[in-house]
């Protein structure tokens, strides 16, 4: 009896729980304050993004391939320069010192996975509050007298405009006004670091947009050598030469847990000298079955300095040094 009547005790006690956190879920959904719509687009529609801030501006252009949607961004930076030196005994007799210009700083780079991300919740603007027109005397209230940046966004063939202003007294949101209407609102602060840190906010890293795990085969090539080695079928991380399925190859294990390690450093959108495929140091292919998922080509174009081109990047990248190294040191007792 006294198990039975502790079970049941239980169960109220479990139910009561259950029922608290329900409740609590229930009333931070409802404390939820209700978004309010900027403008409303889709990305389809999406032409064109152009932010300019202090010391910093970028641009963004939607593309498309047989892979999908990605984006061109160019990035400018201006940065201060250095402090000056203390006064030397030529400025102290009198000598001027041209003060040094600022250091501008450019770069291009794709934008995939992130920039997609970021571009859906832009196209489709939704602020945390409205608060009204402002101009004059008012826009101090806001930082809108003096502005962080102007976001222009060119939209199914209109171009909408914010220009961002200060901080919220909380931090987490930024004012901003909707220039169409003079209306301003409280955007999310996230959103205008975004488009302030493009650069790094943005930047595709990765080499492949599909799944490790999708690669059920892989061509390594160099030259005129090549090998093929497939995954073994009770082992994620094993691999195999095609010709011995079961077997595993420990030497060649180790070359692609090098090769997964390397990342997108930034985007050479001219290289001064076109590498082409047959100098590549290694050139790496990706199936699932039969199906054909990619390609990672591996060039060294200086000392230490190595690029990679695949079919996700679709451009050439800088990737690091140390990591492409082991790769082509290794290369020979993989291609054996």
């Amino acid at each position: 009896m006294k198990s039975v009547l502790s079970h049941a005790g239980l169960l109220v006690l479990a139910s009561a729980l259950a029922f608290g956190v329900w409740s609590k879920d229930e009333k931070a959904e409802k404390d939820k304050p209700d978004l309010v719509q900027v403008w409303d687009g889709n990305v389809a529609g999406l032409e064109s993004v152009a932010f300019e801030g202090k010391q910093r501006k970028f641009t963004l252009v939607p593309r498309k391939d047989a892979l999908g949607r990605y984006y061109e961004i160019r990035f400018e930076r201006e940065t201060p320069a250095p402090a000056p030196k203390p006064a030397s005994s030529a400025s102290a007799s009198g000598a001027s010192v041209a003060p040094e210009p600022p250091k501008q700083e450019k770069s291009y780079f794709l934008g995939v996975k992130a920039a997609d991300e970021a571009m859906a919740k832009l196209v489709s603007l939704k602020a945390l509050r409205a608060l009204g027109k402002a101009d004059g005397p008012r826009l101090a209230d806001y930082g809108l007298d003096k502005p962080e940046g102007t976001l222009k966004l060119k939209l199914s063939g209109k171009e909408q405009v914010l220009t961002i202003g200060g901080q919220t007294p909380g931090g987490g949101e930024r004012y901003a006004r909707y220039g169409s209407s003079g209306e301003v609102f409280a955007i999310d602060g996230d959103l205008v670091q975004i488009l302030s840190f493009a650069d790094s906010r943005l930047m595709e890293r990765e080499l492949h947009g599909f799944e490790d795990t999708d690669v059920k085969r892989l061509r390594i090539s160099k030259g005129a050598k090549s090998r093929e080695v497939v995954r073994l079928a009770d082992k994620k991380e094993g691999w195999a030469d095609a010709a011995t399925p079961t077997k595993l190859d420990d030497g060649v294990v180790n070359w692609l847990t090098k090769l997964e390690r390397l990342r997108t450093l930034e985007y050479v959108e001219k290289p001064t000298s076109v590498p082409t495929p047959d100098q590549a140091l290694v050139r790496i292919e990706y199936f699932a079955g039969t199906k054909s998922l990619g390609f990672l080509e591996l060039y060294k174009v200086a000392d230490k300095e190595y690029l990679a081109k695949s079919e996700y990047t679709r451009a050439y990248v800088k990737v690091l040094a140390g990591s492409a190294e082991q790769l082509d040191q290794d290369l020979a007792a993989v291609l054996k």
